[in-house]
């Protein structure tokens, strides 16, 4: 899970980690940045689905966005988008993109988003 609050990454750490899930969460400065390596992260957490936040400034959150789904590490790995920012949201869609929330969220629609990304990309990782 990536994004820019570390309140909100506790919170939604803590509704994935309730519904049965187990989350690592980051700050998108500290994998864009430093100090953390995304690849590296990536290998350690081996996630079955990535949340990422669009947040403000949207331009740089949907590059850093770009960049880190190009990853060969994120290869197969779905990504749940979340933001505010309705009239950029189309273009925030692509063949990665399981799901695009548009905050606000509810807390049961924020989990289906992620149980539905896990099911998509297990059915795409078994797929030959």
């Amino acid at each position: 899970m990536l994004n820019g609050s570390e309140d909100l990454i506790e919170a939604l750490e803590a509704l994935l980690d309730d519904a049965g899930f187990q989350t690592k969460g980051a700050r998108v400065q500290d994998v864009v940045r430093g100090p953390l390596d995304f690849a590296t992260l990536v290998r350690e957490a081996h996630p079955s689905v990535i949340v990422y936040d669009i947040s403000v400034p949207f331009d740089l959150s949907w590059h850093a966005f770009q960049k880190l789904a190009a990853s060969p590490s994120v290869a197969g790995i779905p990504f749940v988008l979340t933001t505010t920012n309705r009239e950029g949201a189309r273009e925030y869609t692509g063949p990665d993109v399981i799901e695009l929330l548009l905050k606000p969220y509810d807390i049961q629609q924020f989990i289906q988003a992620v149980v539905l990304a896990v099911k998509r990309g297990a059915g795409a990782a078994a797929a030959p």
